[in-house]
């Protein structure tokens, strides 16, 4: 068996990676030239240097590959990138099943999102089988819900497709960062408020083992919701910031404040998109829903057990405090300490 992962230089593919190599394996990791490797350092594995969007880079990252992982992706919400989320989640996607099928892989995962299933409440969370009920014009939500559509069109004849669904991602070797940057931002006392809302969160080595386990166990042409917990952003930010030993925000940000925020991004973020990444309306409207999801479906069907979301707050702050990304100087929970 040879196992080639895509994306493993983000978050949820570097934590994959080191998963495999733990367990002996010495997968093969198909890495940008100009990408940033220290979240798989010391690790054993065998590199080929390309991306989704050369095809003969694709030819021979795949030659003799019998499964694989497809974890490659950016996660943005504004509307000014719709135009590079839609190449890279969607159109990516494409190439990589293309590749895959004319390489003879037989058995791929792709990571999907919750973005792609809808929402639900703490009574009625979101399952695989939920109505899309997100509201508004999203460019991530739309790329990953039709790059999952998609792939899944290519579970037939002797190549096996799966995907999997994580929920909001908290973990270490997070470079760039991407949505552990939540952490940073707590940790760095940029969070005084807290929006109404709640999402789903998960550990990021709980997701890499969640991939893991549908690559083994999971049927061909479904999709495994890959969660952790539901909490409430005051519940999230709240741990966050007793991990990281500075004052939990206190102040409730009103829904209307968010609203009026956001169309203003919506206007002046076109000057700047990068600036404004996070200060637009479909980012922004997403903070008042209360988005929760079950796991049930990989709990029962593939022994999923996610751990405690304080543990992969705990893991991405040591490793960015190693990264000298906050202050060493930070005190931080024990290792051991009670969770």
């Amino acid at each position: 068996m040879k196992t080639l992962l895509t994306g493993a230089t983000g978050l949820l593919g570097a934590n994959l990676a080191h998963l495999l190599c733990s367990q002996g394996e010495r997968p093969r990791l198909l890495v940008r030239e100009t990408s940033d490797r220290r979240g798989l350092k010391g690790l054993s594995y065998e590199e080929a240097t390309g991306d989704i969007f050369h095809p003969a880079a694709l030819e021979a990252a795949l030659r003799g590959v019998t499964h694989l992982y497809h974890v490659a992706g950016t996660v943005r919400f504004d509307p000014f990138s719709r135009e590079d989320v839609a190449r890279i989640n969607t159109q990516g996607t494409l190439n990589v099943m293309e590749a895959a099928r004319a390489a003879g892989v037989r058995r791929v995962v792709i990571v999907s999102s919750v973005a792609a299933v809808g929402h639900g409440t703490l009574d009625r969370p979101a399952t695989e089988e939920s109505v899309y009920n997100y509201e508004g014009d999203n460019p991530y939500h739309k790329s990953k819900l039709e790059a999952e559509r998609l792939a899944l069109t290519y579970s037939y004849g002797r190549m096996e497709v799966l995907a999997g669904n994580p929920s909001f991602i908290i973990g270490p070797y997070d470079v760039k960062p991407s949505t552990s940057e939540l952490v940073l931002q707590v940790a760095r006392g940029l969070t005084p408020v807290f929006p109404s809302g709640g999402c789903n969160v998960v550990n990021a080595m709980d997701v890499a083992v969640g991939l893991q386990l549908i690559m083994q166990k999971g049927r061909p042409g479904e999709r495994y919701i890959l969660g952790g917990e539901n909490l409430t952003y005051r519940q999230l930010l709240t741990t966050i910031a007793e991990e990281a030993g500075v004052r939990p925000p206190k102040i409730l940000l009103p829904d209307a404040v968010v609203r009026v925020v956001g169309r203003m991004g919506d206007v002046v973020g076109r000057l700047s998109p990068d600036l404004f990444k996070y200060v637009n309306t479909a980012f922004l409207q997403a903070l008042s829903i209360p988005a929760y999801v079950s796991s049930s479906k990989a709990e029962r069907e593939l022994g999923y057990r996610p751990r405690p979301v304080r543990l992969g707050i705990r893991e991405a702050l040591r490793w960015f405090q190693e990264e000298g990304m906050i202050s060493l100087d930070k005190p931080l929970a024990p290792p051991g300490a009670e969770v």
